[in-house]
């Protein structure tokens, strides 16, 4: 090797030759290149050894220790964003819509509120004569609609209906003898109709007993109205106290019911 450098360069370096730089340039490039070669191989045949495996696996351990410690955050966020989500999650309390009030009234009347007489006979009411009033029955201040509506009452033994009544809407009076029971009845009754009141009006005739003397007599009992209330579907009822000859309700007649002797 030593005799072939030494005879390339008598050949092609000495001051005579002019080429000399050029072969100089070429040797050099021709020593970097064979300088890669080598340097490649000693490279490629040193990782094929095994010599950078333990680069490699030290990258193969941080990346399954990442991929571990991204499987425990996983492990540990999830519980932890559901915590988070059900945290964030308002509870919206349950609504609870309670059936319609109604306002149900019911009062008896021996003159109108103009003063024009509407009931005939002695007043106060005398034992053993007969006294008649316009009995009033009237729902309103409802703001659900309803339907199946029912109202109900009962005559006591001494007291009839004359015949004479009015309705707003919905059937006629019926009433049941034996049970002395009147019913007034209607399929459906809208909120948006209860500005005015709804219900019956009817004439009631009343003999008073002897032994009623110094006291009121019932003009109606057991007075009750039931309904269905179409918005939650549950049932609507009510009861009023008695009607009696005490006109409550009746400025005019001076609230004169106590039954007196002729």
């Amino acid at each position: 090797m030593k005799q072939f450098i030494k005879n390339r360069w008598h050949k092609y370096y000495h001051l005579n030759n002019k080429n000399r730089y050029w072969h100089l340039i070429i040797d050099g490039l021709l020593a970097v290149i064979i300088l890669t070669l080598i340097i490649t191989n000693i490279y490629i045949s040193a990782k094929n050894s095994g010599a950078v495996l333990g680069i490699q696996n030290n990258n193969l351990t941080t990346s399954s220790d990442n991929n571990q410690n991204g499987n425990n955050q996983n492990t540990n966020k999830t519980p932890t964003a559901l915590d988070n989500q059900n945290d964030n999650q308002t509870v919206k309390p349950e609504i609870i819509i309670k059936p319609t009030n109604i306002e149900f009234q019911s009062f008896a009347r021996y003159y109108t509120e103009d003063g024009e007489q509407l009931g005939v006979g002695p007043l106060p009411p005398v034992a053993g004569r007969p006294t008649k009033y316009w009995l009033f029955i009237n729902i309103s201040g409802f703001n659900h609609d309803l339907e199946d509506i029912l109202i109900s009452a009962q005559l006591p033994a001494n007291v009839s209906l004359t015949g004479k009544s009015s309705i707003t809407q919905g059937d006629n009076i019926s009433y049941e003898n034996a049970a002395r029971k009147i019913k007034w009845r209607a399929d459906n009754l809208l909120a948006k109709d209860n500005r005015r009141p709804i219900g019956i009006a009817f004439e009631v005739e009343i003999i008073p007993y002897f032994n009623q003397i110094g006291q009121t007599a019932i003009l109606l009992a057991d007075i009750s109205i039931s309904a269905i209330d179409t918005l939650i579907q549950q049932p609507v009822t009510k009861t009023n106290p008695d009607i009696d000859t005490n006109l409550v309700a009746d400025k005019l007649s001076g609230q004169n019911g106590i039954i007196q002797t002729d």
